[in-house]
């Protein structure tokens, strides 16, 4: 169950998912026993799926972003947007609603090799109707998306 403190647990590790039991147990001024008990009913019921390292994509290497909205082509489906999801340089796929039913957000190191990602290995996996919309800034994005 996703009680209030389990939220509060939940909060503290979004923002930080390297805090230890006793970190978040003194924040929240209860037991680190308590805590981890919590957080692994939490993972147990898949309400936490997992932890991931946020990379700055800049020191990566990584300067050019884009969006790209698409269709699919008849007779594609989801194992090939899962397929899509799998190509390095792929950060998010999504089936939205709207004239383009598909969202990604893309990361190349230059404007070529974005291109060249797009036309070479997105592309060809079944979609159509494409438009790419390259990002000039973001005003609010969490660290190394």
């Amino acid at each position: 169950m996703v009680d209030a403190m389990n939220k509060r647990i939940i909060r503290l590790l979004m923002a930080d998912g390297r805090m230890t039991y006793n970190d978040i147990a003194a924040k929240m001024r209860r037991s680190p026993s308590t805590v981890r008990d919590r957080i692994r009913r939490l993972e147990d019921d898949k309400v936490i799926l997992g932890y991931y390292a946020i990379i700055n994509a800049e020191r990566m290497g990584l300067r050019a972003e884009a969006l790209l909205r698409a269709n699919l082509a008849d007779g594609k489906g989801v194992e090939d947007l899962r397929r899509i999801s799998k190509i390095e340089g792929v950060q998010e796929v999504c089936q939205v609603s709207g004239a383009r039913r598909v969202l990604m957000r893309i990361l190349a190191e230059d404007n070529r090799a974005l291109e060249n990602l797009v036309n070479e290995k997105i592309i060809p996996l079944g979609l159509v109707d494409v438009e790419l919309q390259v990002v000039l800034e973001s005003a609010l994005r969490p660290p190394g998306l």
